[in-house]
């Protein structure tokens, strides 16, 4: 049976998997490059197995002698591998997406990339916080993705969607790639929700 200190080392690797597939789809979306995007729907099938692999140790070790400590700790970090999975989800869920835009030759207005560009890096950095708190053992990282409160970005997808539909009114934009558009933005809301979720878990561990 394994340790909580190897298990974590497992977490620390399931997030910088996550992180890269994050990346990795953004850069396939902006380069419209379909091998890209492929190999990412690879490395979710990879993440899917390290959270059942994960998550039945975690169990496994529970039903032993632990302290109340520990039993906190793995009830946190089985939240954590949990929230990591459904982002490998939403990103399956992009790419979808972003496979039907370069295979229909969908195009978004200069002002819906900007936007999108801009959302993307919220979440990435949140991201990139996330996986160094875990990588580093270190709050700090965790702490600030807490700062920037939910609101941000949903405020940031409700300012988007309104901006959206007027260029959709205006003509500026086709409803199938306006749809594409909005898609993306709650997945990519979606992925930061689950990162603050992480977080929390991470500032609660001992």
């Amino acid at each position: 049976m394994q340790d909580l200190t190897s298990l974590r080392e497992k977490i620390n690797e399931m997030a910088g998997l996550t992180l890269s597939m994050l990346q990795n789809t953004f850069d396939g979306f902006m380069k419209h490059d379909l091998e890209i995007l492929a190999g990412v729907l690879k490395d979710e099938q990879r993440l899917n197995e390290m959270e059942g692999t994960l998550t039945l140790s975690l169990v496994d070790i529970s039903k032993g002698k632990v302290t109340a400590v520990d039993k906190k700790n793995i009830m946190l970090m089985t939240n954590i591998v949990a929230d990591l999975e459904e982002i490998g989800d939403y990103i399956k869920d992009m790419i979808e997406r972003i496979e039907i835009k370069i295979e229909e030759k969908l195009l978004f207005s200069d002002d819906a990339w900007d936007e999108y560009k801009h959302m993307y890096n919220v979440v990435e950095t949140e991201l990139e916080d996330a996986e160094k708190a875990l990588r580093m053992n270190d709050k700090n990282f965790a702490r600030r993705i807490l700062c920037n409160t939910e609101d941000h970005v949903d405020k940031l997808v409700q300012q988007y969607r309104d901006n959206h539909s007027k260029r959709l009114i205006d003509g500026i934009c086709l409803p199938r790639a306006c749809n594409m558009f909005l898609n993306l933005l709650d997945f990519t809301a979606q992925i930061s929700r689950h990162t603050k979720a992480i977080a929390k878990n991470i500032s609660d561990l001992q």
